[in-house]
């Protein structure tokens, strides 16, 4: 009736589980086969089938004997022409199922009941106003989510201030005063009955998952028609193709790395607004705080509040950012430093010669770093010890890291100062280098000895045993 495999995991269930699916055949909210074969196909553990089964708005609204599609959970709803919401697998996965908030919580009656109360059809607007106006969701969502006596009972750490974040940001601006219900509001980012934890991989909010999620509304040019930046300029849809190629895509989309930007790191979350100018420093140096250090008090940052310029995506852009290379420095191949000094700063060659500078000095050092990294494993193939070279070159990358970082101070002397210990470095390996060459010439002139004197020696005894064998004859 139900299927071999669909009997077997039942027959596995300890017997409390077993018990739940009776009691809801005796009440007649499970009747028929196919209703009975779907529940059992989601092979929940034991725990979650009893909350399944202990809950009558969600068992009966499974029952395709008695639901209309617009208010059946299946496990294939485009198969049967059901809205995309109505995913059970997505429902019994819901963070708020699990924690045993299930339709009544926001649907309101309680679980137990055995009709349709009042109080649901009274709690949201009717279906055309609230598909109309999409304003009612955030605050709906923070009756809950504000409330920090009612969440400390799930979760004491998560902030209740989402709602009041989320007044002041560009969606919510658009949202609730100006009624744009295209502005992205908590379904929008969260999902409906299939919400997860940001943690799960699943979920819509997932780090690997949000650029994309963003991207829905963000990337689709149809869909931004008509919306301006506070410049009035078009909002570009690029965003989420550049940032896939960026520095920062590259590491999270494909390697995997959770703590690379996403779009929130940089927008923020339920209180998501653009930088602004004067702020984008202090978002990016969240990560980079090495290099904003530098930058403070350094000339640039003079000329850059003076000209209204935003410190980092001045040289390194916003969305499309590449990884940073010393080959900016170098006037043959990138114009960056020097068209600007052109244009801003042609009566200063200090300027243009601090940039040429510091390109030199940077493509030096890396040169020298990558040659003695190089003879590393050389030394340990000819049996040499390769230990202080290594712990040399180690030496010299962290330089070479520190003197990138310095460019930011736009100070020479700041710069070259450690410019000067990845000299002394880099001598000393060099020193390292010879006096390895010399102890393998020394070893191999000892071989070449020991080679010789063991072949006379071979030779001598030779001759002895041949007069010997003489002698014998």
């Amino acid at each position: 009736m139900v299927g071999t495999e669909a009997r077997e995991y039942f027959d596995r269930l300890p017997a409390r589980a077993r018990e739940s699916f009776d009691a809801a055949v005796e009440k007649e909210f499970v009747s028929e086969p196919e209703h009975l074969r779907q529940i059992l196909s989601l092979r929940l553990p034991a725990a979650q089938l009893e909350l399944f089964l202990r809950d009558n708005c969600a068992v009966c609204h499974t029952d395709p004997a008695t639901q209309e599609p617009e208010t059946l959970f299946s496990i294939d709803p485009a198969a049967i022409g059901s809205p995309a919401h109505l995913d059970l697998r997505e429902f019994v996965s819901d963070v708020h199922f699990r924690r045993g908030l299930s339709c009544a919580g926001c649907h309101g009656g309680k679980p137990t009941d055995e009709e349709m109360p009042d109080e649901v059809y009274d709690r949201w607007p009717e279906a055309p106003a609230r598909h109309a106006d999409r304003g009612w969701i955030p605050g709906f969502c923070a009756r809950c989510h504000a409330d920090p006596e009612f969440m400390r009972g799930f979760d004491p750490a998560m902030a209740t201030d989402q709602y009041a974040k989320y007044e002041k940001s560009r969606h919510g601006l658009r949202l609730l005063e100006q009624h744009d219900s295209k502005a992205a509001q908590c379904v929008s980012c969260h999902g409906v009955h299939g919400i997860r934890g940001a943690k799960s991989p699943n979920s819509k909010i997932h780090p690997r998952r949000l650029p994309y999620t963003c991207g829905e509304c963000h990337a689709n040019a149809e869909y931004m028609a008509g919306y301006r930046s506070t410049a009035g300029h078009p909002l570009p849809v690029d965003q989420l193709a550049k940032y896939e190629t960026s520095v920062h895509g590259r590491a999270l989309l494909e390697r995997g790395d959770l703590g690379a930007a996403a779009c929130n790191d940089c927008h923020g979350n339920h209180a998501a607004l653009p930088p602004a100018t004067s702020s984008i420093a202090e978002v990016c140096r969240t990560c980079h705080a090495d290099e904003g250090e530098q930058f403070d008090g350094s000339k640039h940052k003079e000329a850059f509040e003076r000209e209204g310029w935003s410190e980092c995506t001045k040289c390194h852009g916003n969305h499309a950012i590449a990884e940073a290379e010393d080959s900016l420095l170098d006037e043959k191949s990138s114009p960056l430093c020097y068209d600007c000094h052109r244009e801003h700063a042609e009566k200063n060659s200090e300027c243009t010669e601090t940039a040429r500078h510091f390109g030199k000095s940077i493509a030096t050092l890396a040169r020298e770093t990558n040659e003695l990294g190089g003879r590393v494993s050389d030394l340990a193939e000819r049996g040499l010890d390769p230990d202080p070279l290594s712990s040399t070159v180690e030496d010299l990358h962290e330089t070479l890291r520190q003197a990138r970082s310095r460019i930011h101070s736009f100070d020479r002397s700041e710069f070259d100062q450690v410019v000067l210990r990845g000299r002394e470095a880099s001598a000393q390996g060099r020193q390292l280098l010879e006096d390895a060459e010399a102890e393998y010439r020394f070893r191999t002139r000892g071989l070449g000895l020991a080679v010789g004197v063991m072949a006379v020696l071979g030779v001598l005894l030779y001759l002895k045993i041949r007069e010997i064998d003489g002698r014998a004859k």
